[in-house]
């Protein structure tokens, strides 16, 4: 008989689970937000115990009972089972860690179901003894070494877990995971650490998972039997596990690295008694998936919680850069055009291009202009227009610079002064993403001289009427061209120094036109602005690529909260 037809909870609540496994592995948890590391923690239990247990036991009903053997270092937990089953099945001894690679024991008649992809879906199988890796690595998939055995019943199997206390972050990960897909919990603990934090911790989390719970006290002298387990029982009466089975196993010598049959006597009556009745088992089961379904949607929401403060540190990151650069590209417009280009050494090759002549030769008669062009040659005289030239492109590339620098610094500090920010600055390992880039000054000067060449074509080009031929004439490509690129960079509304650049704005507007000589200055000024403003924004390069490495799915936390509730829906 197919039970799973009966249950409403097998039709509704694995579609949603199901929607509910696929937005955990989506949701990422990159920055050192609050709540990061327990969001990251949860995130890998919760998908473990949907993908490990909950489905499975959704899709096979009537799987095996998964009894997993859970416990403190040294709590004797592969002794236990071994004098279980009267034989060694798994590794004891003093080195720890001991288990390093899980064991999970079963009759042969369910070898099939275990070494298939339905149970456990997150571990590579083998049937083989493995030795320990030199180093487990977190990112590796872990193994588990399946074992069929005729002395578990049929409809059980019995898992050794790793220690949940382990040295080894590789054992404890692969311990917590294998907690999760348990059917029945069966934790070890001893006289002298059965108070210990740890594993408190983890029979309050499989508690509120909904796991059924049994609790072993291994190695309990005689004279403590009683006080010990008293104290033990007022614990778990306390922390809301007051019917969970106490088993209580004697501190005894070994026989041929076994317990005395009679110390765990009770405790295998009563492991394989469960495997021995198919009602039992269905108990069982039924209980630990009630309560494991139930509690996904309250853990799903504090995921959930964890996934909104992601979202709101990247969102602050981002929201740093961009305030900083829109900052500096504000000033950087408002400076390349507010007349800072017409001081020091422009101002002084202005009043030299002025001073000596050049610009009111060009008012002069064609031949007074030809004389002076020729005494020019004889004596050396220097054309002032290259100078005026160079000093404007020097001068437009400082301002760039400035500003490049004031973006980048800002940004800097705002994310130095975030701890999500410090952290993916550390993390990256390439501090000049954070800096202007070292060929920046090469960078602005090769764009400046780029736009002050497309300036001289652009006088070229519009020469061509006979007023404006003469005047260009007169003054040369590149005098005109300076004396446009002034106009332009002091911008309309600029005061300073409006009486030098006067006779500037007389002579465009009667080369081209008043209006022409606007639209020439509007036209030349756009085209710094906009090689200006790509150069700052291309420093800003190294912050998204680091936003972009540390992405985080727009409204994951929404689309989370989304799928347990319809979790929480299909349950009811």
């Amino acid at each position: 008989m197919d039970r799973r037809a009966k249950s409403p909870a097998a039709g509704a609540a694995a579609p949603a689970l199901t929607e509910l496994l696929r937005r955990i592995s989506d949701a990422r948890l990159p920055l050192a937000a609050p709540g990061a590391e327990e969001g990251r923690a949860l995130r890998r239990e919760l998908a473990s115990q949907i993908e490990d247990y909950l489905l499975p036991r959704l899709e096979h009903p009537d799987a095996p009972l998964l009894v997993v053997l859970g416990g403190s270092t040294g709590a004797g937990k592969s002794t236990l089972l071994n004098s279980m089953l009267r034989k060694p099945v798994t590794e004891a001894g003093v080195l720890r860690p001991t288990t390093r690679v899980p064991v999970l024991i079963h009759h042969p008649a369910d070898t099939a179901h275990f070494a298939g992809a339905s149970v456990l879906r997150g571990f590579e199988r083998t049937t083989e003894a493995l030795a320990p890796r030199a180093e487990e690595d977190l990112s590796e998939r872990p193994r588990i070494r399946l074992l069929a055995d005729a002395a578990v019943p049929q409809g059980l199997a019995l898992l050794d877990s790793p220690d949940v206390d382990s040295a080894s972050a590789w054992n404890r990960s692969a311990a917590r995971q294998l907690l999760a897909a348990a059917d029945l919990l069966l934790f070890v603990t001893t006289a002298s650490r059965y108070a210990d934090a740890v594993p408190w911790s983890l029979l309050t989390e499989a508690e509120a998972r909904g796991t059924t719970i049994a609790l072993v006290l291994d190695r309990v002298p005689a004279a403590a039997n009683r006080e010990v387990r008293h104290h033990l029982t007022e614990l778990l009466t306390g922390a809301g596990l007051g019917a969970s089975p106490l088993f209580t196993v004697p501190e005894l010598e070994l026989e041929d690295g076994l317990l005395p049959e009679s110390a765990v006597f009770t405790l295998t009556s009563w492991v394989m008694n469960l495997g021995r009745s198919e009602e039992a088992r269905r108990r069982v089961a039924s209980r630990t998936l009630g309560g494991a379904l139930a509690a996904v949607p309250e853990t799903a929401e504090r995921l959930a919680d964890g996934l909104a403060a992601q979202e709101e540190a990247h969102a602050a990151l981002a929201t740093a850069v961009d305030d900083a650069f829109a900052a500096a590209s504000s000033a950087l417009a408002e400076a390349l055009t507010s007349g800072r280009v017409l001081r020091g050494e422009v101002l002084a090759r202005w009043q030299d291009f002025v001073g000596t002549g050049q610009f009111f030769r060009g008012l002069e008669p064609t031949v007074a202009r030809i004389r002076d062009r020729i005494t020019a040659t004889v004596t050396g005289r220097r054309d002032t227009a290259g100078p005026l030239r160079q000093a404007i492109e020097s001068a437009a590339a400082v301002l760039i610079r400035e500003q490049a620098v004031a973006a980048v610094s800002t940004a800097r500090i705002r994310w130095e002064e975030d701890r999500a920010g410090r952290a993916v600055m550390e993390e990256c390992g390439a501090p000049e993403r954070f800096r202007v880039p070292a060929d920046f000054d090469v960078q602005a000067r090769t764009a400046v001289s780029s736009w002050a060449e497309e300036v001289s074509a652009l006088v070229r080009d519009l020469g061509q009427s006979a007023r404006a031929k003469a005047r260009i004439l007169s003054f040369g490509v590149d005098g005109v061209a300076c004396v446009l690129m002034l106009a332009a960079l002091s911008g309309p509304h600029d005061s300073r120094g409006r009486g030098t650049l006067a006779v500037a704005g007389t002579l465009l507007a009667t080369s081209f036109g008043e209006e022409a000589a606007r639209d020439l200055a509007a036209t030349v000024r756009t085209r710094l602005l906009d090689r200006a403003q790509s150069l700052l924004s291309g420093c800003r390069s190294g912050f998204d690529m680091t936003l972009s490495a540390a992405e985080v799915p727009p409204r994951q936390a929404g689309a989370l909260r989304g799928s347990a509730g319809r979790l929480q829906e299909a349950l009811r």
